[in-house]
């Protein structure tokens, strides 16, 4: 190959891949260019061993090379594309071995006419004995799979597969290595347990696990075969083997190989969530939990520590409108009233708590030289045109005047908002008529569970929802926190309406420190319900109720 082969990455992977290059005598040292963001002695080492060129930076190395691949790890492949995108050459090929990310995203990135495969690789590559399962996008051709065969080949065996099938795969051979040495490492501490000498017990546990792998790769016996050559019938490896059965070995290796291909499919939603770092105008929906103490009153202290957040937003140039409940819960506190109590009683406590509320709202950005501006609104503000066009151009006015908008549902005159307890989708209305980049609801649970975690200890947080199906609204299940009115149900509501405008919505745990920053730095927080899916077909079977339109 007399074409340059870029490697952005120079971790563990990457200069193994590297030096297998260069031993295989496949390419030469100095036909390789290698970047890497941090660790500069890498890439000195393999310039010392292998005889590399180190590449100013990716543009550099996009420019030069016609084969580039991307050896980072999933969280830091989006900062990558960024700095790819345009600069890939036409015609050539990127290979990321980053789990998780999909071809689709790669080639959004790279752009027409870049070849693009993903490709799963073990560690094993490093000694030649890898499994390798590849992908090709839509502009791969034979001369793209030769050039991916060509430079991974030299890690071990390659399988070319449906890119449905990485997450298994990654699951199955990219996580597997470990599998086997946490068995044999377990088997090491059994033993000295037992009363073996450790580095003995070490050394038996370590020349087991490759002499069994050797055999099973050199005999041409299946593992059904081999296992049947130790286990003589009443003996030592038939007694282990009925405890392993007994102890169910086989339904906890698929449970763990499960959850690995769930992270591996989570792990897709890293492209999205960096998406987030570019946000410039976020609404933030506050519920009353997340504002409340223990005893169902406004909390100044914690309101304080949310309005430090925004005001940090605001000086790094974003433009926050804040929907925010907890009128009701301030008037409890200043009347000592019940939150259960009559419609009448619930619009006597919003009518006392809204000024209390925007009171410690104004108090707090004070400190930080903003002014807040309080908006009552009402159904009707959004389906009369008029009205409507109205809003967005107050709040246009607002933010570009440096205003923080406070908005909350006219409580006093909007009955049917009291009964529903719907801010959630009053936030999303909000975020499509003010053309918002982000929406974030902020409640007291971290997010979309697969079940209801009070109730079920297993159930397990979902980190992104692709469109809101049925079967994601079945999960939600549950009602409102003990000082909110809203559930999970409606904040799904909320981000189908807002996804069908292209605005992505984010459930976290408001409670958390800096959580508001975090989400908007890209970090992994809460549930993500990504834009443009929008989920039609569940809202044909939700029910009579219609999606609320802005």
């Amino acid at each position: 190959m007399a074409e340059m082969i870029g490697f952005v990455g120079a971790g563990n992977m990457g200069s193994a891949m590297v030096k297998a290059l260069v031993d295989s005598g496949r390419v030469k040292g100095p036909q390789i260019m290698v970047v890497n963001r941090e660790n500069s002695e890498r890439i000195r080492a393999l310039e010392i061993e292998c005889g590399v060129v180190p590449a100013r930076d990716i543009s550099d190395l996009a420019a030069r090379c016609s084969v580039v691949i991307l050896a980072v790890k999933p969280d830091q492949v989006t900062g990558v594309l960024e700095s790819l995108k345009g600069r890939a050459r036409p015609g050539s090929l990127v290979i990321s071995i980053a789990a998780g990310i999909t071809l689709a995203d790669l080639q959004v990135a790279l752009g027409p006419e870049v070849a693009v495969v993903r490709a799963m690789p073990n560690t094993p590559a490093r000694v030649g004995e890898g499994a390798t399962a590849l992908a090709g996008g839509e502009w791969v051709d034979a001369s793209a799979r030769e050039s991916a065969e060509l430079v991974l080949g030299v890690t071990g065996k390659l399988y070319w597969v449906d890119e449905e099938c990485l997450d298994i795969i990654t699951a199955l051979s990219g996580s597997g290595p470990a599998y086997f040495y946490r068995m044999a490492d377990e088997m090491a501490e059994a033993a000295c347990r037992m009363g073996l000498d450790r580095i003995l017990a070490g050394d038996l546990a370590r020349q087991t696990l490759i002499g069994a792998g050797r055999l099973l790769k050199e005999s041409g016996a299946g593992v059904g075969e081999l296992v049947r050559q130790v286990a003589s019938p009443r003996g030592t490896t038939s007694a282990a083997l009925g405890v392993l059965e007994a102890g169910r070995l086989g339904q906890m290796v698929e449970e763990a190989m499960a959850k690995a291909t769930l992270r591996s499919h989570q792990l897709s939603g890293l492209v999205g969530r960096h998406a987030l770092t570019r946000a410039r105008r976020i609404v933030v929906k506050v519920g009353s939990s997340v504002i409340s103490g223990e005893d169902g009153v406004l909390s100044e202290p914690i309101l304080a520590g949310l309005v430090h957040q925004v005001a940090e937003l605001a000086s790094g140039g974003r433009e926050i409108i804040i929907v925010s409940s907890g009128a009701m819960a301030a008037g409890r506190g200043k009347l000592g009233a019940s939150l259960r109590g009559s419609m009448t009683e619930k619009q006597a406590l919003a009518a006392v708590g809204q000024g209390i509320l925007m009171r410690a709202y104004e108090t707090a950005f004070e400190e930080y030289g903003l002014t807040v501006a309080q908006i009552l609104l009402t159904g009707e503000d959004f389906s009369n045109p008029r009205r409507s066009t109205l809003c967005r151009n107050t709040m246009s006015a607002l933010l570009a005047r440096g205003v923080v908008p406070v908005i909350n549902e006219n409580d006093t005159v909007a009955v049917d908002e009291i009964r529903l307890g719907d801010n959630d989708t009053l936030s999303a209305r909000v975020a499509v008529i003010a053309s918002a980049d982000l929406l974030i609801l902020m409640t007291d649970t971290d997010g979309l569970y697969t079940g209801d975690p009070k109730t079920q200890p297993g159930a397990e947080l979902i980190t992104m929802v692709g469109s809101v199906t049925p079967s994601v609204l079945e999960m939600a299940g549950g009602t409102a926190g003990r000082n909110s009115a809203g559930g999970m149900t409606t904040k799904l509501w909320a981000a189908n309406l807002a996804a069908e405008h292209g605005i992505p919505t984010v459930i976290a745990d408001g409670r958390q420190e800096n959580v508001l920053i975090s989400i908007v730095r890209g970090a992994e927080i809460g549930t993500l319900i990504s834009a443009g899916h929008t989920g039609e077909k569940a809202c044909d079977s939700w029910g009579s109720r219609e999606v609320p339109s802005a």
